[in-house]
């Protein structure tokens, strides 16, 4: 995606078991930690076929996993690198990609 907004913030909670994206044009994406690893698209996960993302809501249930230790560094301006608790790293979340897994709603005219 060329037109890929800049992120301007980026949180982990894991309390609340989610990643968050602010973007430059005021969207914020909040992944569930669980979804976010299965959406890994390195090599061996493969979560290449993973096309969407929703926000978790309060009716979501307690996932399984608990991710407890986690590091995000940059991939260079691309994206980033998350280190799991499972010791993965392989994959590269890129910008346009976390972007593309969840996107703003559109507009409807009134």
């Amino acid at each position: 995606m060329e037109n890929t907004p800049n992120p301007t913030r980026i949180r982990i909670d894991t309390d609340a078991q989610t990643l968050t994206v602010e973007w430059a044009d005021g969207f914020c994406s909040v992944f569930p930690l669980q979804r976010l690893r299965e959406a890994c698209t390195c090599a061996n996960c493969r979560g290449h076929t993973v096309d969407h993302i929703d926000p978790p809501d309060e009716t979501s249930s307690d996932p399984e996993k608990q991710w407890t230790d986690l590091q995000v560094e940059p991939a260079g301006s691309v994206g980033i690198r998350i280190t799991w608790d499972d010791g993965h790293n392989a994959g590269i979340y890129r910008w346009d990609r976390l972007r593309s897994l969840q996107q703003p709603a559109p507009e409807t005219e009134g």
